[in-house]
């Protein structure tokens, strides 16, 4: 890695110097990041009982130990599909079995360091799923459960209605064209009830979300994360590529086209700030080589935000990604892949005092991060850690945001220890069940930046940490614009009114 080091000579009670830091990227490597990327289905089709209530199977060690033919592709996963079919209950409660079958299913995703896209659904060969009334009742047994394990649940499928929870082929809720009715509005009314408020409820159809909400107005930045029924609905495809404008999903009801561009559009602008995901269905020889082309692919999975994806069904199409080198691609860009450009740090802070910070970031993703998750500036030596979050929000780091900037001025703890630190990024989980476990952090595409004992991303310079007498820095003065580097090495940096123009050196 190239340092840039800055020494900008100030009268602040003392001479403040700064380290500009450019970060090398890491396009090449492909590693698992939390909440994002290829999914794999486990339980396949089955229906569970009293005696028979895992959907993750405590014996199948073969998957989490990764020894079978995708092994390279598996251990840059970090979340699977589970389906749990309810086929055995359409017309009666939820066994204690099934609900203690579910909390364990989460405790190995937790023990393996993985997150799941859950769905319930009554029948996979046939459209014979359960009556609203014993849909909700379903859904309020399952609420308490699903609270305590929506730590390791990335997000929720509506699911219940239909074929696979899927809701086109139903006896209990309309024909295969209506995507909304009231019966369907109580169904996601009592899943959104169910779902924690932090967690995502991902819809078959755009028209199922517009028909909910009665309106096809998309989000704005200003609804965003505000807690609505319209900010918690998101979307999957499970019909990605397909014909007829991927089997229905963008298609209107009745005499609507089948294939509307104003919903591509919704689903386009939506997913900016709700996920999207899904597999493709495509079984046909024909389609399969014009739609599995890789620039077809890439683009589609770019304009709409996909952030996780089928690795197997349907391999007429996945294959033939794992032989042009879509697959590969995917691997690396599917969600959010966050990349360091360039920071400026103060050799010298003072403990209780705020420090400037300015990170510049990209994302090279085709998505952004949904869920919520701090972001902390990391100080630490042998002695001590100290973790100062910062008021960033990863929500809005996207890909069509460009260049991102931290410039931020936090206060330290008054009463840390004097002396060097390390400084390093940090963005764990948002839960204290999983916030020190490195396996839920976030990775930064960069060479020489990653801790995997930690989960922390070394930020690649050093802060003397003194007492406040040594060095009073105003917020103002605190306050890190952007810099210009000049051909002959002259870095201009611009702290409160005053503007420095120094030589940098490399090393």
């Amino acid at each position: 890695m190239k340092h840039l080091l800055t020494l900008i000579a100030c009268v602040w009670a003392g001479v403040l110097s700064a380290s500009v830091i450019n970060y090398q990227a890491d396009d090449a490597t492909t590693f698992p990041n939390p909440e994002r990327g290829f999914t794999d289905q486990l339980g396949g089709e089955k229906a569970l009982s009293d005696n028979n209530n895992h959907v993750v199977q405590p014996e199948e060690s073969w998957y989490w130990d990764q020894w079978d033919s995708h092994y390279n592709e598996r251990k840059n996963q970090s979340i699977v599909m589970l389906m749990y079919y309810l086929k055995n209950y359409k017309t009666k409660d939820l066994s204690n079995q099934i609900l203690q079958g579910f909390d364990e299913d989460m405790q190995i995703l937790r023990n393996h360091g993985f997150k799941c896209v859950l769905r319930f659904a009554y029948d996979w060969g046939s459209k014979n799923d359960a009556s609203l009334q014993w849909v909700q009742r379903h859904a309020a047994q399952l609420k308490p459960h699903i609270a305590a394990n929506a730590d390791v649940i990335y997000v929720m499928e509506a699911g219940f209605v239909g074929r696979w929870g899927e809701w086109y082929y139903s006896s209990n809720f309309g024909n295969e064209t209506q995507k909304m009715n009231d019966n369907r509005k109580a169904v996601l009314t009592a899943v959104l009830d169910a779902c924690p408020a932090d967690r995502f409820v991902l819809t078959r159809y755009p028209l199922i979300k517009i028909g909910y909400l009665g309106d096809e107005n998309t989000l704005t930045p200003a609804q965003a994360h505000d807690g609505s029924n319209r900010a918690r609905i998101g979307h999957h495809n499970d019909a990605f590529l397909a014909e007829w404008g991927n089997d229905g999903t963008y298609g209107r009801d009745g005499d609507g086209p089948d294939d509307d561009p104003v919903l591509r559009q919704y689903i386009a602008t939506e997913t900016l700030f709700v996920p999207n995901g899904g597999e493709t269905n495509v079984e046909d020889d024909g389609p399969a080589s014009i739609v599995a082309q890789h620039d077809t692919t890439i683009a589609e999975l770019s304009r709409f935000h996909w952030s996780f994806c089928g690795s197997e069904y349907s391999e007429k199409v996945t294959g033939k990604w794992r032989n042009n080198g879509t697959f590969a691609e995917m691997e690396k860009r599917l969600g959010y892949r966050f990349q360091l450009k360039q920071g400026t740090y103060p050799a010298q802070a003072a403990k209780g005092g705020n420090m400037p910070i300015q990170i510049t970031l990209v994302n090279k993703g085709f998505a952004p991060m949904y869920n919520y998750r701090p972001v902390y500036l990391v100080l630490k030596n042998a002695q001590h850690t100290y973790p100062v979050q910062l008021q960033a929000d990863p929500r809005k780091w996207t890909a069509e945001a460009g260049t991102i900037t931290i410039n931020e001025a936090p206060a330290l703890p008054a009463a840390m220890a004097e002396g060097t630190y390390q400084m390093y990024l940090h963005l764990p989980d948002a839960y204290e069940s999983l916030a020190s476990d490195p396996r839920y952090a976030v990775r930064f595409a960069n060479q020489n930046v990653w801790d995997q004992n930690t989960g922390m991303n070394n930020l690649g310079v050093s802060v003397e940490v003194v007492a406040g007498g040594q060095q009073a820095i105003t917020n103002q003065q605190a306050e890190v614009k952007p810099q210009k580097q000049f051909r002959d090495g002259r870095v201009m940096i611009v702290r409160g009114d005053k503007t420095y123009s120094v030589l940098g050196v490399e090393e």
